[in-house]
């Protein structure tokens, strides 16, 4: 870890000299960029979401897995230093999961199938025989202590309705008895019914990936159409004011059933829709992947007349990260780079699968992609944005934000790099085939080389005040952890910083006014 270096106290002429003298040292392979701060040009969207809960207290102790540290534990305190605002409740256990999962369909075979992933002692409607009108046939208590995990951090609640994977179970097939289990639990969250919560969850989300090879459901595209209407209707007919949404669909990139055919349904019926969510993995390891497929998604729906319904991200990574999350310093980059793009695609949220597992055992001591968490969370402090030049479209990707006092500008520089194994066309098709159970389809891979990104050569200019500043900088990178490197005096409306940082790695620049 590398030791802060501090720069003290100097005049105003000197510390103009100082970044001067800075100025002069930069690389001819560093990236141009500039800052106005003078010219806001809207809000930084506010993409701070993920999955996994913040505290697992409802959860018996468990060993620790590909997914996350060992539970019970409370990474709340981690969570808050990044402002997660938006927690999504699937792959929970089972807390926020209806009803069994196993039923009398034959299980599934596949390289993706690992059984059932509920525990039954967290299910909300353990019993499908018992009265949905009938408090006792209801166990909130796990997932109460879900939710309040999450409202605690001042975090929204995106609360998944539905099963754990590897299901066995045939779909609801009295959808009027189903329709008023969600009515209920609704009721529960939204209005206090059987002493609930009021007004806890705003996001509802019919299901998980129904076109996933039947991992999460079994039965046919028409069967979720019907569930979907059901459901909708029964979450506004509890809240009116809650937002409804699906289809929550992994077979993003081609024309099948659970996308066009669920639109169609949509509309034709005049279901809600407040929301379309779908997933993605980045195949290529490509942070332009998910604007590329945003707007995709963003036609689609306007083409279906849903012009208003807003475009959710609601589980995404890079591919290596399927099965095993690495919380490397590239995985840290890869995520802030593509957030920090997504600002420009017509995706409205984002959640990040996942981040329980990214503070450490003691919640409180990030891996390097909490720390990039972090970093991505520092920027909600200067939310008013600006205008930005330089980066590219590869990998360096910079985002500016003022607070809205003006006394403080921020600059959050991520640079990665694509591996190269994943640059240029595929060897095969763009499908990614898994026998037995799914194609996916897949966007063609980008031909990208690299240059000119070796550090960054950055201007600030627009900057009001007295003219006296504190420029901080904040790196993490394969040898850094997320911490202050540089810290000196400046003067004038301008201000010029450089430095290297080779790829991958994230830095955080703070300007804030000298008093």
């Amino acid at each position: 870890m590398r030791r802060a270096r501090r720069f003290g106290l100097v005049s105003a002429a000197s510390a103009a000299l100082v970044v001067a003298a800075h100025a002069t040292a930069a690389q001819s392979d560093y990236a141009v960029m500039s800052v106005d701060a003078s010219h806001p040009s809207g809000t930084l969207k506010p993409l701070r979401g993920v999955s996994g809960a913040p505290n697992w207290s409802f959860a018996k102790t468990i060993a620790g897995n590909q997914w996350g540290p060992p539970r019970p534990v409370d990474v709340s305190a981690g969570y808050r230093s990044a402002a997660i605002n938006l927690v999504r409740t699937h792959d929970s256990l089972g807390a926020g999961d209806i009803d069994p999962s196993a039923g009398p369909l034959p299980p599934l075979q596949g390289p993706m199938m690992g059984g059932n992933s509920s525990n039954n002692d967290y299910l909300i409607f353990p019993d499908p025989a018992a009265d949905p009108n009938d408090p006792k046939s209801y166990r909130f208590g796990p997932t109460d202590k879900l939710i309040k995990g999450i409202r605690a951090i001042n975090a929204e609640v995106l609360f998944r309705l539905g099963r754990g994977a590897g299901t066995t179970a045939e779909p609801p097939k009295d959808l009027a008895k189903y329709g008023e289990i969600i009515r209920h639990i609704v009721l529960h969250y939204n209005k206090g019914w059987d002493q609930g919560f009021t007004n806890s969850v705003r996001y509802w989300e019919v299901w998980n990936e129904p076109d996933l090879g039947k991992i999460w459901w079994r039965g046919t595209h028409e069967d979720y159409d019907r569930l979907y209407g059901a459901a909708a209707k029964a979450v506004k007919s509890a809240d009116p004011k809650a937002w409804v949404g699906g289809p929550t669909i992994a077979l993003v990139n081609q024309v099948q059933p659970y996308r066009e055919g669920f639109l169609a349904y949509a509309r034709d019926h005049r279901l809600p829709l407040d929301f379309f969510s779908w997933h993605y993995y980045s195949d290529a390891n490509d942070p332009q992947d998910f604007p590329r497929i945003g707007r995709e998604m963003r036609g689609l729906l306007d083409r279906y007349g849903f012009r208003k319904t807003a475009s959710f991200l609601d589980e995404w990574n890079a591919n290596e990260m399927v099965g095993i999350a690495a919380h490397d310093a590239r995985e840290a980059a890869f995520v802030a780079s593509s957030i920090i793009y997504m600002q420009d695609a017509p995706i409205d949220r984002e959640l990040l699968y996942r981040a329980d597992g990214a503070f450490g055992a003691d919640g409180k001591t990030p891996s390097k992609l909490g720390q990039a968490l972090v970093a991505l969370g520092r920027m909600s402090g200067t939310p008013v944005r600006l205008t930005t030049r330089g980066g590219d479209l590869s990998g360096l990707a910079i985002e500016a934000g003022r607070s809205r006092d003006g006394k403080t500008v921020q600059v959050l520089i991520s640079n990665y790099e694509i591996p190269e194994a994943d640059r240029g066309p595929r060897p095969g098709p763009d499908v990614m085939r898994v026998p037995g159970l799914f194609d996916l389809a897949l966007p063609p891979r980008r031909s990208v080389s690299y240059a000119d990104n070796r550090g960054y050569d950055l201007t600030i200019k627009g900057l009001g005040g007295k003219g006296r500043y504190v420029v901080e900088r904040y790196r993490m990178s394969a040898s850094d952890d997320f911490e202050l490197v540089d810290s000196r005096k400046a003067s004038g409306p301008v201000v010029h910083i450089d430095g290297a940082l080779p790829a991958p790695a994230i830095e955080l620049v703070v300007v804030r006014q000298d008093h």
